[in-house]
């Protein structure tokens, strides 16, 4: 590829409306839209995606959709074969002289979600977006440059395979080493109860939060201490072990990382230090993800929906697990790290091409960087 700072040759600027024709699907009752496709064969896409399927299409062939309700409004799916656009999808037919796949990732690069009008319920109208300009190549270099880019989608599916199937071969393993086995021990055997209390800070200061799902901790700046109704913090470290009563039935429990250390805690998130003759922290790290732990937690965590399910936390150091010798702890700790590493690996790759493709994107749609001329030939 060569770089080109102006308009290359052949290249002309059309409106969307130029290039396309821009239509709302068809509404279909939500009741006659199923979950599986046994009796329903055809694909029901919505604005942010499938939905399910339907017993009748709407359209045959390749389509760009883009939604138009909802705060992620403008978000392109695409959609082949014979399918049903919902009326909160705008399907996009191109013109004979323009390549679908090439229209598809223009609408991708345009970001068409800026477009988008109201508050409560973002919306977005094709009026809105018709006359936005696109730069336009001949027919044969639409076709190289969607090629082109389709390799990294290739790539991109094909990483994120490999993640999938990673991180279910993690879940199995979870299973065979740790759940699967009969409980022989409780949470209070290795977790002593440890309170760190300190008057809240004058200034701002670094709060840590649990994420749901047993997705770890984060870290969060209070600049404002007076916006906190208390008078209290308490203080954690490293490899704590830190639950949040509101939703512990969430999975919101987790380890306190090294860069953690010494930040900030309500009184909603008890603390225990882990019993180092007792337990390895970083086995303690892989049992609080394993498939019993939310159904345990949920089972300690009474009331209704929401906050009001608070954790008893007696319960919870009575809560049976089962605890090995410290060399066991050891050996399937390391083992199951060994596969948190690769999950992360695949996460990076992943990451790392789809940053790539955004920034070819938008260097080969615009004609900053063009496709060697022999292989646009190929498609002439």
């Amino acid at each position: 590829m060569s770089r080109h700072k102006n308009l290359p040759n052949g290249w002309k600027r059309g409106a969307l409306d130029s290039i396309c024709d821009l239509k709302a699907g068809k509404f279909v009752p939500a009741s006659e839209i199923s979950e599986y496709c046994d009796n329903s064969p055809y694909p029901c896409y919505g604005g942010n995606g499938l939905r399910g399927y339907v017993k009748e299409f709407s359209h045959r062939g390749t389509f760009p959709l883009i939604g138009r309700q909802g705060a992620l409004c403008g978000n392109i799916n695409k959609a082949s074969g014979e399918f049903h656009a919902t009326e909160h999808a705008v399907v996009a037919t191109p013109n004979p002289n323009i390549e679908v796949n090439w229209l598809y990732y223009q609408l991708v690069n345009a970001n068409l979600n800026k477009y988008a009008t109201g508050a409560a319920q973002p919306g977005l109208s094709v009026k809105n977006i018709k006359e936005i300009l696109f730069i336009v190549p001949p027919l044969p270099e639409q076709k190289a440059i969607a090629d082109f880019l389709s390799t990294w989608d290739k790539a991109i599916k094909k990483t994120e395979r490999l993640l999938q199937a990673k991180k279910k071969q993690k879940l199995s393993e979870l299973h065979s080493l740790i759940s699967s086995h009969k409980a022989n021990s409780t949470i209070g055997s290795f977790a002593k109860p440890v309170v760190r209390k300190v008057d809240k800070p004058d200034e701002s200061y670094i709060a840590v939060g649990i994420r749901s799902h047993f997705k770890g901790t984060f870290q969060r700046v209070v600049e404002d201490p007076k916006t906190i109704k208390m008078d209290s913090l308490y203080r954690v470290k490293k490899n704590d072990l830190i639950i949040n009563i509101t939703f512990a039935w969430e999975g919101a429990i987790a380890l306190v990382k090294q860069e953690d250390e010494q930040c900030y805690v309500s009184h909603r998130f008890p603390t225990y230090e882990i019993k180092r003759t007792k337990a390895e922290p970083n086995f303690i790290r892989q049992l609080i993800m394993s498939s019993r732990m939310k159904y345990d937690l949920s089972g300690i965590s009474p009331g209704g929906a929401g906050r009001n399910r608070v954790l008893n936390k007696k319960d919870f150091l009575k809560m049976p697990i089962w605890l090995p010798d410290l060399e066991t702890q050891k050996n399937i700790s390391e083992y199951l790290e060994t596969i948190d590493k690769e999950i992360n690996l695949l996460k990076q790759l992943a990451e790392k091409h789809k940053t790539q493709k955004r920034g070819l994107m938008q260097k080969v749609l615009t004609g900053e960087w063009r496709i060697k001329p022999e292989v646009v030939k190929r498609y002439a």
